[in-house]
């Protein structure tokens, strides 16, 4: 991949929350190649750290080892679907050939999102996501949605049956529509958003936004500037303060200098 003149630095943390006995959340952050991922494995579900670990593996070597150079003209969101929807099948089939030799894992899946830079002609990210784990963009003092969730609620809010703040508490907020996983839909909504040179890309879990409104996201984004790792550190504080019912996990991609 060509260098970028306004590369993005990938800094991370995860933590197992307050609730839960173990650490379902993976992540990945490969910064030279650009690419960051993060999954959320089925809260609850025997092997959900399993599938997360399987499908960030498959999903992160997948790009390595199989993806063209972003191309210097022609259609890039395309190149971003084909090579990131390639990626997102492979860990779904590692997932699925995990559970067929291992029954017992049958009701394990994962969410997934990721983050892939493309430098080129002028910056920009494609998102990739399945699931109810987000990316935002933080942009003037301002947290932008780049993702909508795959979930139940979600679902019955686009359809005008509850409100968005109905959704915050209802009894179906952790159902998903779309996971990698054996009996779920699992093709991933793509998107190509440009960057401004001071943008700065948030990828997290569901432990972080059921637990942390996004007021308070931004906030602690302000308030930990110029550290990363102490904007992730605030953001994991605050949700096991609100509770930690949930595993927690984000990176955040600032502007930055590779070494």
């Amino acid at each position: 991949m060509p260098p970028s003149s306004v590369p993005w630095i990938g800094t991370g943390l995860t933590h197992q929350g307050q609730v839960r006995t173990s650490n379902q959340d993976t992540f990945s952050i490969d910064n030279q190649l650009g690419l960051w991922i993060v999954a959320d494995g089925m809260g609850g579900h025997v092997g959900g750290n399993i599938a997360s670990e399987l499908a960030v593996a498959s999903i992160m070597n997948h790009v390595r080892t199989s993806a063209q150079p972003w191309p210097f003209s022609g259609d890039l969101l395309q190149h971003a679907t084909t090579v990131l929807s390639q990626a997102i099948t492979a860990g779904r089939t590692a997932v699925q050939e995990r559970i067929a030799v291992a029954p017992e894992l049958r009701t394990m899946g994962t969410t997934v999102v990721a983050a892939w830079l493309c430098p080129i002609p002028t910056p920009s990210v494609a998102i990739a996501h399945v699931g109810d784990s987000r990316a935002y963009v933080i942009r003037d003092e301002r947290l932008a949605a780049l993702t909508t969730d795959h979930s139940l609620v979600q679902q019955l809010v686009n359809e005008g049956q509850i409100t968005l703040e109905e959704s915050w508490d209802h009894s179906k907020k952790n159902v998903l529509v779309r996971a990698l996983g054996l009996n779920y839909p699992s093709t991933p909504d793509i998107a190509l958003h440009p960057l401004g040179p001071q943008d700065i890309v948030l990828l997290c879990t569901a432990g972080i936004t059921k637990m942390i409104a996004e007021e308070d996201i931004m906030s602690a984004n302000l308030e930990s500037r110029p550290s990363p790792e102490e904007a992730c550190k605030r953001l994991i504080t605050q949700a096991n303060a609100a509770g930690g019912k949930d595993n927690t996990t984000v990176p955040l991609i600032t502007p930055g200098t590779l070494p």
